[in-house]
Protein backbone atom coordinates (compact mmCIF):
# COMPACT_ATOMS: atom_id res chain seq x y z
CA UNK A 1 0.00 0.00 0.00
CA UNK A 2 1.51 3.43 -0.97
CA UNK A 3 1.43 6.85 0.78
CA UNK A 4 -1.78 8.11 -0.81
CA UNK A 5 -3.76 4.48 -0.17
CA UNK A 6 -3.07 4.84 3.31
CA UNK A 7 -4.10 8.42 3.63
CA UNK A 8 -7.67 7.40 1.67
CA UNK A 9 -8.23 4.73 4.25
CA UNK A 10 -7.73 6.65 7.40
CA UNK A 11 -10.10 9.78 5.83
CA UNK A 12 -12.51 6.69 5.09
CA UNK A 13 -11.94 5.29 8.35
CA UNK A 14 -12.73 8.71 9.92
CA UNK A 15 -15.83 9.10 7.87
CA UNK A 16 -17.50 6.15 9.19
CA UNK A 17 -16.28 7.10 12.37
CA UNK A 18 -18.27 10.07 12.41
CA UNK A 19 -21.37 8.65 11.01
CA UNK A 20 -21.44 6.12 12.99
CA UNK A 21 -21.26 8.61 16.24
CA UNK A 22 -23.81 10.65 13.94
CA UNK A 23 -26.24 7.76 14.68
CA UNK A 24 -26.17 7.26 18.03
CA UNK A 25 -27.03 4.55 20.32
CA UNK A 26 -29.29 3.26 17.70
CA UNK A 27 -26.25 2.18 14.98
CA UNK A 28 -25.48 2.99 11.98
CA UNK A 29 -26.77 0.44 9.52
CA UNK A 30 -24.11 -1.43 7.53
CA UNK A 31 -25.34 -1.12 4.35
CA UNK A 32 -25.48 2.72 4.52
CA UNK A 33 -22.14 3.34 5.50
CA UNK A 34 -21.36 0.22 2.53
CA UNK A 35 -23.31 2.90 0.24
CA UNK A 36 -21.17 5.94 1.67
CA UNK A 37 -18.22 4.11 0.64
CA UNK A 38 -19.32 2.59 -2.26
CA UNK A 39 -20.02 6.24 -3.90
CA UNK A 40 -16.10 7.21 -3.17
CA UNK A 41 -15.02 3.89 -5.37
CA UNK A 42 -14.57 1.91 -2.29
CA UNK A 43 -15.01 -2.55 -2.91
CA UNK A 44 -17.32 -4.33 -0.77
CA UNK A 45 -13.99 -6.29 0.29
CA UNK A 46 -12.41 -2.49 1.39
CA UNK A 47 -15.36 -1.93 3.27
CA UNK A 48 -15.52 -4.73 5.20
CA UNK A 49 -11.71 -4.57 5.70
CA UNK A 50 -11.94 -1.25 7.29
CA UNK A 51 -14.65 -2.42 9.97
CA UNK A 52 -12.88 -5.72 10.84
CA UNK A 53 -10.27 -3.63 11.42
CA UNK A 54 -12.07 -0.98 13.15
CA UNK A 55 -13.95 -3.77 15.48
CA UNK A 56 -10.34 -5.67 15.94
CA UNK A 57 -8.97 -2.53 17.30
CA UNK A 58 -12.31 -1.81 20.02
CA UNK A 59 -13.57 1.67 17.94
CA UNK A 60 -16.75 0.20 16.68
CA UNK A 61 -19.32 -2.78 18.20
CA UNK A 62 -21.81 -4.39 15.54
CA UNK A 63 -24.97 -5.42 16.99
CA UNK A 64 -27.07 -7.32 14.53
CA UNK A 65 -26.50 -4.87 10.84
CA UNK A 66 -25.62 -1.98 13.08
CA UNK A 67 -22.64 -0.30 14.05
CA UNK A 68 -21.96 1.54 17.50
CA UNK A 69 -18.66 3.47 18.81
CA UNK A 70 -17.25 2.10 21.81
CA UNK A 71 -15.96 4.20 24.81
CA UNK A 72 -12.72 4.26 23.14
CA UNK A 73 -14.18 4.75 19.72
CA UNK A 74 -15.75 8.10 21.14
CA UNK A 75 -11.95 9.54 22.13
CA UNK A 76 -10.73 8.57 18.90
CA UNK A 77 -13.10 10.25 16.75
CA UNK A 78 -13.01 13.24 19.34
CA UNK A 79 -9.46 13.67 18.37
CA UNK A 80 -10.25 13.26 14.94
CA UNK A 81 -12.64 15.89 14.80
CA UNK A 82 -10.51 18.42 17.03
CA UNK A 83 -7.50 17.87 14.56
CA UNK A 84 -9.63 18.29 11.56
CA UNK A 85 -10.97 21.43 13.09
CA UNK A 86 -7.43 22.39 13.74
CA UNK A 87 -6.27 21.93 10.02
CA UNK A 88 -9.54 23.86 8.78
CA UNK A 89 -8.49 26.70 10.62
CA UNK A 90 -5.16 26.75 9.82
CA UNK A 91 -6.24 26.14 5.71
CA UNK A 92 -8.49 29.35 6.17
Amino acid sequence: MNRAQSKSLNVAAAGILQAVEVAGSIGAPGGHLYAGLMSSGYSLTEYESIMAALETNGLVRKAGQCFTLTDKGVVINARITAAIAQHQQRAA
